[in-house]
């Protein structure tokens, strides 16, 4: 039986965060993706890591986020 059925739900603050989620681990994917590219310039590559960077440390704080409001 899921959830739902047994009247369980997930809040829209939950949702919004768990979709925001979903879509920075498509971002990373995606960056990690551009990496793997032949023929990447230096600056190319720099650019990439610096998103990359970045895309992490989203979804760290996404994750974290998320986690606090499963365990509450």
């Amino acid at each position: 039986m899921d959830n739902l059925s047994q009247g369980f739900s997930i809040d829209d603050t939950t949702k919004i965060m768990l979709t925001e989620l979903k879509d920075e681990c498509f971002r990373y994917i995606k960056l990690i993706d551009q990496i793997e590219l032949d023929g990447l310039t230096e600056n190319q590559l720099s650019n990439i890591l610096g998103e990359l960077t970045a895309s992490l440390t989203h979804l760290n704080i996404h994750s974290e986020s998320i986690k606090e409001l499963i365990e509450i």
